[in-house]
């Protein structure tokens, strides 16, 4: 049965992305849409994709919590706006509670946000029409809305122009050389940009010296907290009364959203609500737990909005991290809105089913074994030799040369200008309506 297909994978994906999240520095599109892309290609069912992906999504999301609570380093890149507030948490000798407080708002923000996102995308959905004949305008307008919420704000909206010239120049190249236009090979060079362009650094001399260490990084782990846990623990338990209020609201108004960043999102309703709490231990902790709640919030409306409304990718995770399930697959013309209900669910709770109690209770023990056994430069070197697979599948030897292009301009930007690999999905789809309306005005203007 396809359930019982769906259980089974959620729980593999579960598993998998439990362990990578818990090493710090690794990037959600990066893991999970290549490996997503091979389950694609094998030809699975797509309610069990649909499965699988929540469940990685939705473990990912908790056990990145781990390395941010424990060390002050980041286990994604949605973890990023959290490590300011965890590394508060660590002075104050309470990175347990931190962890715990985001590993329960995850677990809130994803069973709030996946019944509402379904609810909101069938609103939209009479709407799709309109939205999909101007997709070109709001994909520009959503790009310079989170271009201007990156830390590089009018720089990043300038930097739009000419990397859509950039990317519609590659694809002009690759009709001529391949005959086709390109979509993996330019998303994977996004993807890995910020790797591809520290690896680049090493081949300059000043850059190789600059970086250079004589030994290894030291990470200080907080001592394990001795207090007794059930297999299982109430998220909701965790949290106080009006600090609930805040992560279940919080996460209900991030699942409505659908074309802005979900760094963006957790950033600023994470510092709406710090800016209501005056204690110092109730204002980290709530925060974090509304952080972390408003990250798998987010990420579900903005898979399931585009998929349910449109079938189409017009949000920046439907861009990167579930491009292969509008792209190589479509969900939309495959699931009904029962199966999002049935199988979001099951992904959600089959999906934690390790990560969750994990996160509560075996924080300190993975994180040590993590930072001990796992290099991050042979995590960095697999999901190279993955991509440069999946770049030649699609086009050969031009298509890894087209990523890597893509991979030293976009990890450039994304590095030295803080214009993140969320900006670059979104002009991605909007440099066709960039280029054409900049060479229309061009032309009139002659």
């Amino acid at each position: 049965m396809l359930i019982i297909q769906a259980i089974i994978v959620s729980i593999i994906g579960g598993i998998i992305f439990s362990i990578i999240g818990i090493i710090p520095g690794t990037d959600e599109t990066a893991t999970m849409a290549p490996i997503t892309l091979i389950l694609v290609l094998m030809g699975f069912e797509p309610v069990v994709i649909f499965a699988w992906f929540i469940a990685i999504l939705v473990a990912m999301q908790i056990t990145h919590t781990i390395p941010t609570a424990m060390a002050a380093l980041p286990g994604s890149t949605m973890a990023v706006p959290m490590v300011e507030n965890s590394n508060i948490g660590k002075k104050l000798g309470i990175p347990h509670i931190s962890m715990r407080k985001m590993s329960a708002g995850s677990m809130i923000g994803s069973l709030i946000g996946l019944p509402i996102a379904i609810l909101f995308a069938q609103i939209l959905a009479p709407l799709s029409d309109i939205i999909t004949q101007y997709s070109g305008l709001i994909f520009t307008i959503a790009a310079c809305v989170i271009a201007f919420m990156s830390q590089a704000k009018i720089g990043a909206v300038v930097a739009l122009v000419p990397f859509a010239f950039l990317i519609q120049g590659l694809q002009r190249i690759s009709t001529e050389a391949v005959g086709k236009t390109l979509f993996t090979s330019i998303f994977m060079g996004i993807t890995i940009g910020p790797m591809i362009a520290e690896i680049f650094n090493i081949m300059i001399p000043a850059k190789r010296a600059e970086n250079r260490r004589e030994k290894p990084t030291e990470i200080w782990l907080a001592p394990d907290s001795k207090e007794k846990m059930p297999f299982f623990p109430n998220p909701f338990k965790f949290f106080g009364k009006s600090s609930i209020g805040y992560v279940a609201g919080c996460s209900a108004i991030s699942a409505c959203t659908f074309t802005f960043s979900p760094v963006g999102m957790t950033v600023m309703l994470g510092e709406l609500v710090a800016s209501r709490k005056k204690e110092l231990f109730d204002r980290v902790t709530t925060t974090l737990g509304v952080q972390d709640a408003v990250s798998n919030a987010t990420y579900l409306g903005e898979l399931l909005i585009p998929m349910i409304a449109f079938g189409l990718p017009l949000s920046p995770v439907a861009l990167g991290p579930a491009s292969p399930l509008f792209n190589q697959i479509n969900l939309h013309d495959y699931l009904t809105m029962s199966d999002y209900f049935i199988y979001g669910f099951i992904g959600i709770i089959f999906g934690c089913m390790f990560a969750y109690p994990m996160a509560i209770k075996k924080a300190r023990k993975w994180s040590e074994k993590m930072f001990r056994s796992i290099s991050h430069e042979a995590l960095i070197g697999a999901f190279m030799g993955l991509v440069c697979m999946l770049a030649f599948h699609e086009a050969g030897l031009f298509g890894i040369i087209t990523a890597l292009v893509i991979g030293v301009f976009g990890g450039f930007l994304n590095n030295h200008y803080g214009i993140h690999t969320g900006v670059q999905f979104m002009a991605y789809y909007a440099s066709g309506w960039i280029v054409t309306t900049l060479i229309s005005v061009c032309a009139l203007a002659i």
